[in-house]
């Protein structure tokens, strides 16, 4: 279907790439049509201001601006126009120029105009970033300590501070999920399990790390110690499954053998989406492949130099 007759009937978003994820075109778009799945929504391959980049294009049926609310909660996008029809405007007068429109489009010969129906607080989000976060951490002696900012312990299988962006757009990933519990099997310092909190989620984490039980605790989710290989949980318990395993190659068996347990927990219809390092990738395909896992998502991204790959599947 053209995206002229999609204006028609519906209303067309025009959603802006963060800056630092321009080459994630098809792993935002995506994230958006998992957060607004149940709107009907859909992502045409192309529409207006194609020619600047950094875009992508959702159609929803009926009015978006009443559906603009959930929109704060993209993490690979970082502001959201809404395409309008505008009346066409008579020739200026003779001898002069026409004021120019910032907010106004012609697009395949017919004026528009664009209506922001949100933008990114960088400011906001700054405060939330992981390194302004305080985390509750066991020390080898015992004790708690309040630490500003951890972000691992710089070992093999420290855990890192995940960025905001790529730990929502994890959990819109798995939104089409049936209703039911949210599990980060390798919860870490907690990004993921702060969004999916934030997101309404009833979240339950794990790590096999011991040391991080009273910070995870803290952020409000059902914290247990637990290697993610043997899961606590009941067969088809969980309902979404959205996580990042550590990178390092000594924990190769670990995230490759924890999927299968993922796999049994995960209820049927359930979403899981898993954010790894390349090398990774190929052995997550082929044990999914053999546990009947239906792909929905794979596709390389560049975090700063360190390729990794999303991957999300449906458990059928």
């Amino acid at each position: 279907m053209c995206v002229k007759s999609l204006v028609a009937r519906s209303a067309l978003l025009i959603c802006h790439l963060h800056p630092a994820r321009r080459k994630a075109r098809a792993v935002a778009a995506a994230e958006a049509l998992g957060l607004l799945h149940d709107l009907g929504a859909s992502a045409p391959a192309g529409g207006p201001l194609a020619e600047r980049g950094g875009l992508f294009w959702v159609a929803l049926p009926g009015d978006a601006g009443s559906r603009a609310a959930r929109l704060p909660r993209l993490g690979y996008t970082a502001a959201v126009d809404l395409l309008e029809p505008a009346p066409s405007r008579p020739p200026p007068a003779r001898g002069r120029r026409a004021a120019a429109d910032p907010g106004s489009v012609r697009w395949r010969g017919q004026p528009y105009r664009l209506v922001r129906l949100w933008a990114e607080d960088a400011a906001a989000l700054r405060e939330r970033a992981p390194d302004r976060r305080v985390f509750a951490l066991e020390t080898a002696g015992g004790q708690v300590r309040q630490v500003r900012g951890y972000r691992g312990d710089g070992g093999p299988l420290g855990r890192r501070g995940l960025p905001i962006g790529d730990a929502r757009l994890l959990v819109n990933l798995t939104a089409s999920a049936p209703a039911g519990p949210f599990l980060d099997p390798f919860a870490g310092i907690g990004g993921i399990v702060l969004e999916a909190l934030a997101s309404g989620r009833r979240v339950l984490c794990c790590d096999v790390d011991p040391a991080l039980r009273h910070g995870l605790a803290a952020t409000g989710a059902r914290h247990c110690v637990a290697d993610a290989r043997r899961l606590p949980f009941g067969a088809g318990t969980i309902a979404a499954i959205a996580t990042e395993p550590p990178y390092d190659r000594a924990a190769e068996g670990a995230v490759l053998g924890a999927l299968a347990d993922l796999a049994r927990v995960l209820a049927a219809g359930g979403r899981l989406a898993i954010l790894c390092a390349a090398w990774q990738a190929a052995g997550l395909r082929r044990a999914a492949l053999d546990l009947g896992l239906a792909p929905s998502l794979d596709a390389p991204l560049d975090r700063k130099g360190t390729e990794v790959v999303v991957l999300a599947w449906q458990r059928v």
